[in-house]
């Protein structure tokens, strides 16, 4: 029977918006919680908060998502002062509208959303425990995507929705792949869509986008619900390679459960990170 009490958890970029949400109840519950951040004062502030609303102490490590070196020094600092994961909650991402590149010199919403928790992931495989899940958070703008093997940054043709939507596509197909890759080990991997979330990710789609998107947009407290689903249900102890909305098992698209393109896309991922 799967318990989250005393669970350790590790979510990345919470310090706001759904990551919090997700951390503050699993904190709530009894879990251990580790975070993610970018800005130390917004760490600070979120740990106070957190130890306020739910009696415990959080721990926070400084990643940048877009960094390979910094990815790594967050995993060995992670793993020398914990032997055991339980949970690992892939949230952090980003929507760049224009072209930005990361300090490796990759597109911005490709190495954040998914080269990034592609190689943390892989880093902190070692520790997880027996029965321990993977949850990577997605979006449905998947289902309007395609990986551009030809043009997989998109030097050519840039668009900011083209290409948050592929890094979106790439989770859900490393998810699917990851999961059947650890099918001999009690460890499940799946992925979710949290809804069209009022949160910073869409900053850089100015005033009027947002206006726009406002009639559909739910709280990043509602928007948490899947993630915290995933995490403490034992009714998904078993279920592993899927995709989920509003706390359901859905179909995710055509494109998302291509594994040639799955497998494809792992060795370019191994290959952009040095694995």
């Amino acid at each position: 029977m799967w318990n989250i009490k005393d669970k350790l958890c590790l979510i990345t970029g919470a310090t706001s918006g759904i990551g919090f949400q997700t951390a503050l109840e699993l904190g709530r519950r009894g879990a251990r919680v580790a975070i993610t951040y970018r800005n130390p004062q917004k760490a600070e502030d979120t740990s106070k908060l957190f130890a306020t609303e739910t009696g415990q102490d959080l721990e926070s490590y400084f990643c940048e998502l877009s960094s390979f070196e910094s990815i790594r020094s967050f995993a060995n600092e992670f793993k020398t002062r914990h032997q055991q994961l339980d949970v690992l909650i892939n949230n952090a991402g980003i929507w760049e509208s224009d072209r930005k590149l990361s300090t490796d010199g990759i597109e911005l919403n490709f190495a954040t959303n998914h080269l990034g928790p592609f190689l943390l992931t892989n880093l902190l495989l070692e520790i997880l425990s027996d029965g321990a899940r993977i949850i990577n958070v997605s979006s449905g703008v998947h289902s309007q995507a395609r990986i551009n093997f030809d043009d997989i940054e998109l030097q050519k043709n840039y668009s900011g929705y083209q290409a948050y939507g592929q890094s979106k596509l790439a989770n859900i197909l490393f998810t699917k792949l990851l999961a059947e890759k650890l099918r001999d080990k009690n460890i499940t991997v799946n992925s979710l869509h949290p809804g069209v979330v009022h949160t910073n990710i869409f900053h850089t789609m100015g005033k009027v986008g947002v206006t726009m998107m406002r009639p559909i947009m739910i709280s990043p407290k509602k928007g948490a619900m899947t993630s915290i689903y995933l995490a403490t249900s034992d009714e998904v102890s078993n279920i592993t390679g899927e995709y989920f909305t509003k706390e359901k098992l859905v179909n995710s698209s055509t494109a998302s459960c291509d594994m040639d393109a799955a497998r494809r896309l792992w060795n370019l991922s191994e290959k952009y990170v040095g694995l």
